[in-house]
């Protein structure tokens, strides 16, 4: 199992991050707003992008190896890594998606492993937040 796919259904089932979301960005977004993998804004420009903010991004991480005997599962433990991005001036808010974020995965059984925030390289004018989650075990 994919669990960018778990996490998409996750976070896109919660009606109170997706009103958070759009709230905070002032209109919906188009394409969604909760992305597996990179967004295609269709090479926008900054203030775009920056008008489309906030976004959430999911990708899979590696780091569920196991082996066994009999090479046949009943549970996987996947790891997701999950960015957004807000406008920097919008401090609050962004702490406001951040913890939304953790409890929405938390209620569904994924614990946070890593966190971090600060100015995205690409477009300055942005905050990227991300984190890491583990399941705590999905059956097979």
């Amino acid at each position: 199992m994919l669990g960018s796919a778990e996490v998409s259904k996750v976070l896109t089932a919660s009606a109170e991050l997706k009103a958070l979301l759009t709230d905070v960005r002032g209109a919906d977004d188009p394409l969604g707003g909760i992305y597996i993998g990179s967004p295609d804004f269709d090479n926008s420009t900054d203030p775009q992008i920056l008008a489309l903010s906030p976004w959430v991004r999911i990708t899979d991480l590696p780091g569920d190896a196991h082996e066994s005997a009999d090479d046949d599962r009943f549970i996987e433990y996947p790891r997701v890594q999950i960015d957004f991005w807000t406008r920097k001036s919008l401090m609050q808010e962004t702490s406001a998606i951040d913890d939304l974020i953790r409890q929405v995965m938390h209620a569904n059984g994924w614990d946070r492993t890593y966190h971090a925030s600060g100015e995205d390289n690409s477009v300055p004018t942005l905050r990227m937040t991300t984190a890491y989650f583990q399941s705590q075990g999905l059956p097979v």
